[in-house]
């Protein structure tokens, strides 16, 4: 039996990684980085196994404090809800201070995740895809749950060499699914969420 696909994304994380590692000289495009998700976890799935559920953790612009960014990160979840597949988990960013608002408990929110729906049994495997070393409390404590085989990771390898930014656990060998400049041209997503769709 195909073994089950969960993938776990830190969409702020993967979107500045993406960002870092293919534009290196930068970019004034925002959409530079931007990844559609389905693609991405069956890219993570392979053909041989059965992608169940791709859960993107992101935080939430305020419809007070940046109503252009909160429509965008609207329309754009709107839109992965029709993909099939994706799940999206969102809380509001924090605006302390406004000109840098911050993700909060976003984090937390993906490592709980990650540890209660592995040790459930909802997945035969879990591929997580940050470069957060917050989290690897969360792979830690699925591992001695579940064992090495249950969890995956993922990175982005930077365009020219260099080595990823990946999330390693002392003493184990998780597979690493590395991902490139091709990978990442193959599942862009080069849709401007600020641009407001005109109704048929």
């Amino acid at each position: 039996m195909a073994k089950r696909i969960g993938v776990f994304v830190d969409y702020q994380n993967v979107y500045k990684g993406a960002r870092k590692c293919f534009f290196p000289d930068g970019t004034n495009s925002h959409l530079d980085g931007q990844v559609n998700p389905l693609k991405l976890g069956k890219t993570l799935a392979g053909n041989d196994r059965t992608l169940v559920a791709v859960r993107v953790y992101r935080g939430l612009p305020s419809s007070r404090d940046d109503p252009k960014g909160y429509g965008a990160s609207n329309r754009q979840l709107e839109l992965w809800k029709k993909l099939g597949c994706v799940e999206t988990i969102t809380r509001p960013l924090n605006y302390g201070d406004p000109a840098h608002p911050k993700e909060k408990g976003i984090d937390v929110k993906l490592a709980i995740d990650f540890v209660t729906s592995m040790i459930a049994g909802d997945f035969d495997v879990g591929i997580l895809f940050s470069a957060d070393t917050d989290l690897l409390p969360a792979l830690e404590a699925v591992i001695e749950a579940k064992g090495e085989a249950a969890c995956e990771v993922a990175a982005w390898v930077p365009k020219g060499g260099g080595y990823p930014s990946v999330l390693r656990v002392p003493s184990k060998n998780l597979h690493t699914h590395p991902l490139y400049e091709s990978t990442y041209l193959a599942i862009h997503d080069d849709t401007d969420y600020t641009q407001r769709r005109r109704r048929r």
